[in-house]
């Protein structure tokens, strides 16, 4: 025991050893930036298992965000490998390690799976997408829009200001625990259109929200809202913790079952949790368990969301005079250089103090990273945007000279390397100023992504599909406030200079594309805007082209869609989307590199953001141009491409906005435009009017979501920018009027001993070089279907992974896990199903309840098609249960078992962690198991899903070998169940699960995913056992750039 206690606090300085090893019940650790705290909760856990020997299923540790999470996993599993005795597997068991929202998720489908395990998360574009399709329908938001309108001084207002606010309000009711609504008492209906227009109009709101026209419009939509949304069994962000609330207070055994646990709990970013946030705490710590509560006022950034930094001071008021716990400051700062230090100490002290919370400054943490020159560190004036954006394109190119060398940087273990471009960032403080910055890179040749959320809406190649989206869907005009620089119509004025109009949109983005370098010939532009008006005629007018029309195009599938008589009743934006860039021949930027790279990580984004149309369920004719106008205000205004940590960085420099380099450092900072009126924002002090009235706009605290009279809200912006830089850190304003923070900063950055200059040439002085070098502690954390996608392709794995490209849907997706649903729920209690097999109608009625309470439900398709697959589904599992009756009678089983697992990289630096769910685990003669995995047997459902026979063994390998290390089974056999194969004979595969095969796939799954860190993507498909070639089939073939793709399109008419 004392050799473990050595090793969790081993060199750590004495406060992050307070911290692991701390006896209190309750510990607030106040983590500065760059403190280790990820370092100090990975070593808390691992002194909770390996010292306290608590349960591994009794901790649960919160993230901010899924990165921090894959981080925080790959941290504790490193400890557990050092404190684990030899022999032992090394596993994270049964403990939680995710967001708060997942953990909820996870949780509702777990004590309530007849209720909810169909549900799934909504996210922002896909909730715009849900609202916008109900807005003048069920969801009644036309009324709020019009009593809304009517307290206005014009009697105006928009569509996308209606649903901003009703999402704001709705959102702050579940964050405060605030809302109560009632629900019909029937079961809500699997069936889309009227049952469920029907059932969403008896919804009411209870909770009290006031008597004006506003607030009473409100609570019909808002109820309504609940409602559609169990309809379609989704939960969004806000709604699945208060929804988890509400149903452990409803069920008084599971909440015993969770006080009786005695979680241990570790809360990261503390300081921008919420108030129902804060209740889920209180329940899942109670009197028992234990809470290690981590974060920093200085950097609560969320407060225009709901977050409360008086959370935070009131843990850390509480945990200093309570027995049972302790605060802890973790005041060295191993990240940054002493001079970035000491300036953001500096700039610290401005920021208002939070009821009594005290809190020490930062002391310098790292001795081998020393500040080489004043003008690594500086404040600098341009007498404009311009200038100043393309002295940042000149800097960077001084830190970067050559694809082979960098400035010299510190590495971890004491050596050097060169910088590249991935190390570099500029900031701003809204998205709406990146352009200019990001055209000043790209004049310089200097490859560059945009990952500032809506500002991709002024990215030439985004607004050039823009234009040819809402073309398709007969838009005449993009609307938007001329008043918001985010609106669209304001966006193209000033990217384009043209008018808001689709045509005139492409046209203009095809002329800035050109002049970028990007190839983009006028016979493209042409045959692009032949594409989009043909497509909307053929789906709006029913008019075919002829085949000698349509030979003027490209694509195969976008011919024989124009050509074809059939009526169109459904539309897939994403199918779309995909003959639009074929047509638009991008597969010429394919070049995994430099600009083109650029453009298809934007154009990814603006795929995924298209997934969210499709999300809530299929698009009708009539409601796709709906779709395409929510598409455009969403992204123009607040999208934000959905959080998915990138496997691999691209290697270019990242543009970003402040809020989203939260948690992240680099080793050069460029913090651009900090300009009067936009940091600190003229807006970020403007108290929301929302359609509230009473007692509810205090208990919810509307006027928090404000910033106060000291502007702390943006001082705390600042300092986060600050604190993101390792050793280079350039902050730079231009223009007459001067902000006021910068008139602080010239003060404080000269007496931290940096630069403040009007010269730029007096920056960036006695660089060194050395060989670049991309950093090799790259995380993987992955799935087998994603490794899968590079076994076949490593350039599929590129496009989507990497680069965010999303697959297209039809109307048969959904069938599979249609199948898998009510498999798991007969495995759930095989011993009445083996009862029912012997009478085939009771079989299939008792199947067919299971349909009726939402197990197979089908977002994307109705009426016939829908019926015709649930009844499909039916039959098979009742032809399933009635071959294994036998095997269902005797032995028992474990539905969908999910597991993380870590296989090392061969070379011993890391490895890559595997995340994935056995569908049923048979339990043999524990621990000896066997694992099934089923397969629908459709070739027409879930096509993105089929594995050959070889992938297939190597699944269930992989999962042989992630029960044995993290489920301490031991599987003897695997077996794959194809569950509508017409030759019965033929309908299971035997896996073989010997030490010699499971060896076999840890190397192969080792060295799929080095290749993944070494950016081995230029690869096309590797050779198909069945002999066919892997390009027909691909999700993107139309666009693909690489040789086999290309080859293949011009040699096939039909590709």
């Amino acid at each position: 025991m004392s050799n473990v206690k050595d090793l969790l606090l081993e060199n750590l300085t004495r406060k992050q050893a307070e911290a692991v090893r701390s006896s209190k019940r309750r510990t607030l650790v106040v983590a500065g930036a760059g403190s280790g705290k990820t370092e100090v909760m990975a070593r808390r856990i691992a002194w909770w298992v390996g010292v306290e020997e608590a349960p591994k299923e009794n901790i649960v540790a919160f993230t901010f965000t899924e990165r921090a999470a894959e981080e925080m996993k790959f941290r504790i599993r490193s400890w557990f490998e050092r404190i684990t005795p030899d022999g032992e597997e090394v596993a994270l068991g049964g403990m939680y390690i995710g967001t708060i929202h997942g953990f909820c998720l996870a949780k509702i489908r777990e004590y309530w799976p007849d209720k909810y395990h169909n549900f799934d998360i909504l996210d922002e574009a896909a909730r715009t997408a849900l609202v916008l399709r109900g807005f003048n329908g069920v969801l009644g938001l036309n009324g709020l829009r019009a009593a809304i309108a009517a307290t206005k001084p014009k009697g105006q207002y928009s569509q996308y200001a209606t649903l901003e606010d009703f999402a704001l309000t709705y959102d702050q009711l579940h964050e405060h625990n605030h809302f109560e609504c009632r629900l019909s008492s029937e079961e809500p209906p699997f069936e889309l259109g009227i049952p469920e227009n029907e059932w969403c109009k008896d919804a009411e709101l209870i909770t009290d929200v006031g008597s004006t026209n506003e607030a009473q419009a409100f609570a019909k939509s808002a109820a309504r809202y609940y409602a559609y949304t169990k309809c379609r069994r989704f939960l969004d962000f806000s709604t699945s913790q208060s929804e988890f609330i509400r149903q452990l207070h409803l069920d008084s055994d599971r909440t015993k079952e969770l006080k009786s646990q005695n979680i241990h709990l570790v809360v990261d970013e503390v300081q921008d949790i919420n108030p129902v946030q804060r209740e889920l705490m209180r329940l899942l710590v109670g009197s028992s368990g234990k809470l290690t509560t981590v974060g920093d006022h200085r950097q609560a950034i969320y407060g225009f969301r709901g977050a409360k930094v008086e959370i935070i001071a009131d843990l850390w008021e509480q945990f200093k005079k309570s027995d049972d716990s302790e605060v802890v400051d973790l005041q060295e700062n191993f990240r940054s250089t002493p001079r970035v230090i000491d300036l953001a100490n500096r700039w610290a002290s401005s920021i208002g103090q939070v009821r009594s919370m005290a809190t020490a400054p930062m002391t310098h943490g790292n001795p081998g990273r020393k500040d080489k020159h004043r003008s690594h560190v500086a404040l600098v004036n341009f007498a404009d945007r311009g200038t100043e954006a393309a002295w940042i394109a000149d800097a960077i190119r001084v830190l970067v000279p050559s694809e082979v060398e960098g400035a010299i940087h510190d590495k971890k273990d004491g050596s050097s390397r060169g910088l590249t471009l991935s190390d570099i960032v500029v900031l701003v403080r809204s998205s709406t100023d990146v352009r200019v910055y990001m055209q000043s890179l790209e004049e310089a040749g200097i490859p560059c992504v945009v990952r500032a959320g809506p500002d991709l809406f002024s990215q030439p190649e985004v607004l050039l599909l823009l234009g040819a989206l809402a073309l398709t869907a007969g838009c005449e005009q993009f609307f938007g406030s001329p008043f918001n620089p985010k609106s669209l119509p304001l966006r193209i004025q000033s990217v384009l200079g043209c008018a808001p109009e689709p045509e005139a949109v492409l046209r203009a983005a095809a002329k800035a594309l050109r002049r970028t370098g990007l190839a983009f010939d006028r016979d493209a532009e042409d045959r692009l805007l032949l594409a989009s008006k043909a497509i909307h005629r053929r789906m709006k007018e029913t008019h075919s082209l002829t085949a000698s029309q349509a030979s003027a195009l490209r694509t195969p599938k976008l011919r024989d869609f124009l050509t074809s008589r059939n009526e169109i009743r459904r539309v897939f934006p994403q199918q779309l989307f995909h003959m639009l860039l074929a047509e638009a021949e991008v597969d010429a930027w394919d070049t995994c590199e430099g600009r083109g790279q650029a453009a298809l990580f934007h154009l990814g984004a603006l795929s995924g953001l298209i997934t969210g149309l499709e999300t809530p369920g299929w698009t009708s004719v009539d409601g796709y141009p709906w779709q395409v106008i929510g598409l455009c205000q969403y992204g123009a205004e607040e999208g934000r491409t959905e959080e998915q940590p990138l496997m691999v960085q691209p290697d270019a420099v990242n543009i970003s906005t402040v809020h989203g380099v939260k948690g992240l450092e680099f080793a050069a900072v460029f913090l651009a435009d900090v300009c009067a009126q936009r940091f600190p924002s003229s807006r970020a002090s403007h108290v929301p009017k929302l359609p509230l009235a009473g007692k509810i706009i205090r208990d919810i605290d509307i006027a928090g979501l404000a910033d106060n009279g000291n502007h702390d809200g943006e001082r705390r912006l600042m300092y986060v920018a600050l604190t993101r830089a390792e050793r280079f850190l350039f902050i730079s304003y231009s223009g007459s009027r001067t902000s006021m923070f910068i008139k602080e900063l010239r003060v404080l950055v000269n007496d931290s001993g940096g630069l403040v200059t009007d010269n730029s040439k007096r920056l960036l002085e006695e660089l060194k070089y050395a060989p670049k070098e991309h950093r090799r502690d790259v995380r993987l954390a992955t799935s087998f279907s994603d490794l899968r996608y590079f076994l076949e392709c490593p350039h599929d794995f590129y496009l989507r992974k990497v680069l965010g490209f999303a697959p297209t849907i039809d109307q048969a997706f959904g069938y599979g896990r249609g199948v898998h649903n009510l498999m798991r729920a007969v495995h759930s209690d095989p011993k009445k199903w083996a009862l029912l097999a012997k009478d085939r109608l009771a079989l299939e009625r008792e199947i067919q309840r299971l349909v009726d309470r939402g197990l197979f439900y089908l977002r994307y398709t109705t009426g016939d098609p829908a019926k015709n697959m649930r009844g499909k589904g039916v039959r098979i599992v009742a032809d399933y249960i009635q071959r294994y009756a036998a095997e269902m009678a005797s032995v028992t089983f474990e539905p969908e078992k999910e597991f993380e697992t870590l296989i090392e990289y061969e070379d011993g630096d890391g490895g890559a962690l595997i995340s994935g769910a056995i569908d049923v685990v048979r339990q043999d003669n524990p621990p000896r198991v066997s694992l099934i995995d089923f397969k629908s047997g459709d070739p027409d459902s879930d096509k993105h899903q089929k594995l050959n026979e070889e992938e297939m063994q190597l699944q269930v390998a992989l999962y042989a070998v992630a029960a044995k290390k993290e489920l301490q089974y031991q599987p003897d056999q695997g077996l794959v169940r194809y569950l509508d194969a017409e030759d019965k004979s033929k309908s299971e595969l035997k896996v073989p699960l010997d030490a010699t095969s499971l060896a076999k796939v840890k190397k192969s799954v080792a060295n799929t995913a080095s290749q993944i860190r070494q950016r081995r993507f230029n690869g096309g498909p590797r050779p198909n056992p069945t002999g066919e070639h892997r390009c027909p089939s691909c999700d993107f073939l139309g666009f693909c750039g690489m040789k086999d793709a290309m080859a293949h399109k011009k040699s096939s008419k039909n590709w």
